[in-house]
């Protein structure tokens, strides 16, 4: 089942741990250019702060307050993969 909200976290979470260029999060993610836009632009309402920085030839999206939410974003996640009515 696709839950548009669980990428989101997970991106958040994936940042959290390294930054990444568009292609790297599209292809890791299974995105396209639209949906990955989409997807961090949830993640910023969300108050996930993500920057754009020069990195060697490229660009690399960066998680400035990854500290801030490394621990909700985690809980959040489990909580969203554990959601189910029938359980």
């Amino acid at each position: 089942m696709n839950n548009p909200l669980l990428t989101t976290l997970e991106i958040i979470q994936a940042l959290g741990i390294q930054s990444a260029s568009a292609a790297e999060l599209m292809t890791k993610f299974s995105i396209s250019v639209a949906g990955l836009k989409r997807h961090l632009g949830e993640a910023r309402l969300l108050g996930a702060k993500i920057e754009s920085v020069r990195f060697g030839k490229g660009w690399v999206y960066v998680l400035a307050n990854k500290d801030d939410v490394k621990v909700r974003v985690h809980q959040w996640i489990q909580l969203e993969r554990e959601r189910d009515l029938t359980a």
